[in-house]
């Protein structure tokens, strides 16, 4: 988009909103992680776009260290890393329509979950690597347990399947000591038994996550996963975790468009939520909930403005949010603003918006438009 639009006015284009990607911060990050246990190895998570942090921009990072799989979630996005000539190995673990496998031999692995895709796979994707995908308690995407030993008897009539690996995932791995995440362990082990029962080759048995990678026991995690797919904490976000010391990798920049002046008893935005009791100087920035600001930080959420936080006025509009400047005497019209920091420290920092809108820090993330050119530093 960003190149269309540079074409129509010149290289007088600048735009308005931008996402800053910490090239230090993610390697940094790629690197402590692949440090916690040398008999698990590191396979990024890049679906969502890199969880709005931007899929070409940190797959060119982290393709440089050449890591045995870039997990995908969808057929697009995997297209994309093709296109752009990343050189590791896609593996897309979400659903895809069979449909849509029956076309040219592709450059992809893929995560199979039950015998309809695995016979197109095997018919239209001949010597495609796949990897078995089992349901050890979540009840999403699948194979239970006890269908397992069907799959692996049916898997016999497919010799043109490569399995590459078993993999499953935790539905909460913030605790070793937790009931679920010891069914989860033991389903994973069961699966694991039973396709060595089958004769099946496979290298790779993954579970692991970020959260299980820093939260359980290395040496437990070490039995059964020799693979961690790692999302929120390549991109800095580790909640309370002690284990390493995980750095943010975006921020959001934006600028002040507007600025003016009320008197006691105006109103902000849509349904006048906001009205000032006292004189003050409000800021706009041209970017909403289409764009990145989450609707629940109306009247909540802070920016900062000059390293001074500033407070969201108002409900947050669809391309429009406004800001009380009034605590900072030197702010101008163009002068840059922070949206969402860097600095886990902040409270305008990814999981500091998170508990003030009430949600994840996926959610907020994720909100963040494509359309937001993303700039590596």
């Amino acid at each position: 988009m960003h190149n269309i639009i540079r074409k129509f006015l010149g290289r007088t284009y600048y735009p308005l909103n931008r996402v800053e990607i910490n090239k230090k911060n993610l390697i940094s990050n790629y690197l402590q992680l692949s440090k916690i246990s040398n008999k698990i190895k590191i396979a990024p998570v890049l679906k969502s776009n890199a969880y709005g942090h931007g899929l070409l921009a940190i797959a060119k990072i982290v393709d440089e260290f050449a890591p045995p799989f870039i997990c995908v979630d969808s057929l697009y996005e995997a297209y994309e890393l093709y296109m752009a000539k990343i050189k590791s190995k896609i593996l897309i673990m979400g659903y895809i329509d069979p449909e849509n496998l029956k076309v040219k031999k592709l450059p992809f692995s893929y995560a199979v979950y039950d015998l309809k895709l695995l016979e197109v796979i095997n018919k239209y994707q001949k010597g495609a690597g796949v990897h078995i995908k089992v349901d050890t308690g979540m009840n999403r995407l699948g194979i239970k347990i006890n269908d397992l030993e069907a799959f692996f008897t049916q898997l016999r009539n497919f010799p043109d399947i490569t399995v590459e690996g078993i993999m499953s995932h935790f539905a909460s791995a913030g605790n070793g000591q937790d009931e679920a995440v010891k069914l989860q362990l033991r389903n994973f082990n069961k699966a694991l038994s039973l396709a060595k029962k089958f004769a099946i080759n496979f290298k790779l048995s993954h579970i692991a996550s970020s959260s299980s990678l820093l939260n359980l026991d290395s040496n437990s995690l070490e039995k059964v996963s020799n693979l961690a797919r790692v999302g929120l904490a390549l991109y800095g976000i580790n909640g309370e975790n002690t284990k390493v010391k995980l750095k943010p990798v975006l921020s959001l920049k934006s600028r002040i468009v507007q600025i003016k002046d009320l008197v006691i008893g105006e109103k902000v935005g849509y349904n006048g939520t906001f009205k000032a009791i006292k004189p003050l100087k409000i800021g706009l920035l041209p970017l909403g909930y289409n764009d990145a600001i989450d609707r629940r930080l109306s009247n909540k959420g802070v920016v900062l403005v000059n390293g001074k936080q500033c407070k969201i006025v108002g409900m947050v509009s669809m391309n429009i949010t406004g800001i009380d400047l009034t605590n900072v005497d030197s702010a101008k019209e163009d002068d840059e603003v922070t949206v969402i920091s860097n600095n886990s420290k902040d409270a305008n920092s990814i999981s500091n918006l998170a508990k003030t809108a009430n949600t994840i820090p996926y959610d907020i993330l994720v909100r963040i438009s494509s359309s937001i050119r993303r700039e590596v530093i």
